[in-house]
């Protein structure tokens, strides 16, 4: 079963587009990657500095091998202006319910 991986970002006040823009910029690399079936990015209505991705995998393993390509290049230094913590994860098996 394909697996959903939830990033939720915080941008610093005032930066939440600079964050989409970001986002916008890297993110055709990662839906290049095998295994990945798609990516979305929301914003909250709410909290426009929330930012959200929504990554669809193949498998867990594909999705780690691409962590483990995003974390030895430097996109994560780039966005360190942008961002007020380090983003959080959350892992999800599609249930065929």
């Amino acid at each position: 079963m394909p697996l959903t991986v939830m990033l939720h970002a915080q941008s610093k006040p005032g930066r939440s587009d600079d964050a989409v823009a970001f986002y916008r910029d890297i993110l055709g690399d990662t839906r290049a990657r095998p295994g990945c079936i798609g990516v979305r990015v929301i914003r909250s209505l709410d909290d426009e500095n929330k930012i959200t991705l929504i990554e669809s995998w193949e498998s867990r393993e594909q999705q780690e091998s691409y962590m483990a390509w995003r974390a030895s290049g430097d996109t994560t230094a780039a966005g360190d202006d942008l961002f007020a913590a380090a983003p959080t994860f959350e892992f999800f098996d599609e249930m065929d319910a």
